[in-house]
C-alpha cells in the first residue's frame, strides 16, 4: 500500500499514527507529497488534491483520513476502533476530536490569508468552538476508552497541532486536565515519529 501525507497535514497525521500503531509499517510505504504543488499522482488518486490518500495493494485509491484510518484498522483486525464501533457515546466523542481539528485548520488557513482578506469574526469563532470543545473533554477525560483508540490518536493530534501552529494559544495553560492526559501519552513511538514539521 502506498499512503500519500504531508509533513504538516493534521489529518494525514492521524493515518501515518495508525500506521504505526497497527504495525502496517512493512506493509504501507509514505510518499510525501505537498498538495498546493498539484502533484499529479495524488490529483488522479483523489480528485479532491487532498492529503492523506492512501492506494490500496490492489490500486484502489482511498480517502479522507476517517475513511484511511477505518480501513487500515480493518487490515489490523480492528484494534484502535474497536472500542469505539457500536458505542454512540464513543462515536461522539471521536466526531468531536474531527471537529477540533476542522476548527483548528480553518483557523490556519485564515491566518494564512493576507492582513487585509482575515477575518476576525471567523477566527473568533473557529477558537472559541476549539475552548469549547477542549473544555468538554477536560471535564470528560475519564470516559475515553481505556486502550489507546482513534480518540486517542486524534485527540493527540489536535494538541500538537495547536502547538505547531497556533502557539499562542496555549492550551496547556488552560486545561491542566488534558495537559496531564496528554503526558502519558506524547513520547509513544508512532507519536514521536511523526511530529508536524511545517
Amino acid at each position: 500500500m502506498k499512503l500519500i501525507y504531508s509533513t504538516a497535514s493534521p489529518y494525514a497525521r492521524t493515518a501515518r499514527i495508525f500506521v504505526q500503531e497497527l504495525g502496517l509499517e512493512d506493509r504501507v510505504k509514505e510518499v510525501f507529497q505537498h498538495p498546493f504543488e498539484n502533484p499529479q499522482e495524488l490529483i488522479a488518486a483523489n480528485p479532491l488534491c487532498k492529503v492523506p490518500c492512501l492506494i490500496t495493494d490492489k490500486g484502489q485509491a482511498i480517502f479522507d483520513s476517517q475513511v484511511i484510518c477505518e480501513y487500515l484498522d480493518s487490515e489490523a483486525g480492528s484494534q484502535l476502533f474497536k472500542d469505539i464501533s457500536g458505542d454512540w457515546h464513543q462515536k461522539t466523542l471521536y466526531s468531536l476530536t474531527r471537529g477540533l481539528l476542522d476548527s483548528a485548520v480553518a483557523w490556519q488557513q485564515d491566518k494564512m490569508r493576507e492582513p487585509e482578506q482575515r477575518s476576525e469574526f471567523w477566527q473568533e469563532r473557529f477558537i472559541k468552538s476549539i475552548d469549547r470543545g477542549l473544555e468538554y473533554f477536560a471535564k470528560r477525560i475519564d470516559e475515553l476508552p481505556k486502550e489507546f483508540s482513534a480518540i486517542h490518536v486524534n485527540l493527540i493530534t489536535v494538541l500538537e497541532y495547536l502547538d505547531f501552529r497556533h502557539p499562542e494559544y496555549q492550551w496547556q495553560n488552560k486545561f491542566e486536565s488534558l495537559k496531564n492526559w496528554w503526558a502519558g501519552y506524547k513520547e509513544k513511538p508512532s507519536i514521536v515519529a511523526t511530529q508536524p514539521k511545517a
